[in-house]
């Protein structure tokens, strides 16, 4: 019996080093076939090698109740990939709609499983590139015939990107892709609380677990994980009662753009009238929604545009009649996907405003909180035309809206 003491190590109180050492034995123990017990953000859950048949075959047999997650079609891959990234994914997976990718980059990192219909040759190609048989979290579907006109894959692939700084240390230090079941559907569980906790080690050896454990005490009690199905043609249907709503999934499938200059009256409205203006003209039925929004670093709130910068927005199709200024908040900057700036000096105050909201190190569809933060026009600031005459304001105009082509074109819009 491989347990004991010696194999359960607990998190708590370590330093980084011991962590991250700890971290490497575990990640040794699955690439020799071995189980590891971690934490994720939601649940406990058990960890293995794709590519280990000994280890599959112990999840499996461990499993309580037939046929992999109560509930699930009879289509569902029994186990789900733990990637690494959002990149890895889409390294190897066919995202083939603006909705795959929006919700891919969107709801991951995260307590999301996402189920995703492959044709042939991607299921093939998943398979191949990380060395893991078919079925493994894959499934084939006997009947892949289209219905209704609509396409019909293959099969399906099951993959999920934890947003737990343990569980990501172990896929990384892993040279071989994971899979990982919640410890509450296997024998192994701890009766009372069987998905955020370890059982004991008695508990263990009596039921004969062979592994390393990682144990950071008791998680928070959460919903498991949310399962999103999404078809070839980007339908997708969302299950019940997990710990990402309806609604933050649909939230995923807008893109927030927001434009900050100083008062609000005059560069971002324009931006902002402009960008609207832009988007009706190219209106698309992709499933996918991009809204602007502005505001100012030391706006008040519930000012005009100056009327300058109303006459020079309307000229480009822009209307600044409702427009009534806004202060920037840390809230404003953590929700949008981009926040383009008129100049450095507003950028600055954009990051200090989202390290102070705690969100500087999360990932957004752009990447790392702070690197979405950008100047609008890449090539320098644009200054600010406040009781400059009509010709000024038309030339802030144009440029801005030259800059948001340009960024349009850099996000697909």
């Amino acid at each position: 019996m491989w347990t004991g003491a010696e194999n359960r190590v607990t998190l708590l109180g370590l330093d980084a080093e011991t962590l991250a050492e700890a971290v490497r034995s575990a990640a040794e123990t699955i690439g020799g076939g071995g189980l590891v017990i971690t934490p994720t953000e939601t649940v406990y859950g058990v960890f293995a090698s794709a590519r280990a048949p000994h280890a599959l075959d112990r999840l499996n047999d461990a499993q309580c109740g037939p046929g992999g997650p109560a509930g699930a079609p009879s289509d569902t891959p029994r186990h789900t990939w733990h990637a690494d990234s959002v990149g890895s994914i889409e390294r190897v997976a066919s995202l083939p709609t603006a909705v795959h990718r929006r919700l891919v980059r969107g709801l991951l990192p995260g307590p999301v499983r996402l189920i995703l219909e492959q044709d042939s040759a991607s299921l093939d190609r998943v398979c191949a590139t990380l060395g893991v048989p078919a079925g493994v979290f894959t499934t084939a579907k006997a009947d892949h015939e289209p219905a209704d006109g609509d396409p019909s894959g293959a099969g399906w692939l099951a993959v999920r990107v934890p947003d737990h700084s343990v569980a990501r240390a172990l896929i990384s230090a892993t040279d071989a892709p994971l899979i990982a079941d919640r410890l509450g559907g296997m024998r192994w569980r701890d009766e009372r609380r069987p998905d955020h906790r370890v059982a004991a080690q008695e508990v263990l050896d009596r039921e004969g677990f062979e592994g390393m454990i990682l144990d950071a005490g008791s998680i928070p009690s959460r919903a498991a994980s949310t399962s999103v199905r999404i078809r070839l043609n980007g339908a997708f249907e969302v299950s019940e009662g997990g710990a990402v709503p309806e609604e933050r999934v649909m939230a995923a499938l807008r893109r927030t753009i927001l434009f900050v200059c100083t008062g609000n009256t005059c560069r971002s409205p324009m931006a902002e009238a402009i960008a609207r203006a832009m988007l009706a003209e190219r209106a698309t039925e992709d499933g996918t929604e991009t809204v602007v929004a502005s505001a100012g670093v030391v706006a008040g709130n519930g000012m005009t545009a100056t009327p300058e910068a109303r006459d020079a927005a309307r000229e480009l199709g822009g209307d600044l009649s409702q427009h009534r200024s806004r202060g920037l908040t840390a809230a404003m900057v953590a929700e949008a996907e981009r926040v383009f700036v008129m100049t450095d000096a507003h950028g600055d105050r954009a990051r200090a405003l989202l390290s102070g909201f705690g969100a500087a190190d999360r990932t957004d569809g752009a990447g790392d909180g702070v690197a979405k933060i950008e100047r609008l026009d890449p090539d320098g600031d644009i200054p600010d035309p406040i009781g400059g005459p009509p010709e000024v304001y038309r030339e802030t105009a144009e440029r801005i809206r030259l800059a948001i082509e340009r960024r349009f074109e850099e996000l697909g819009v």
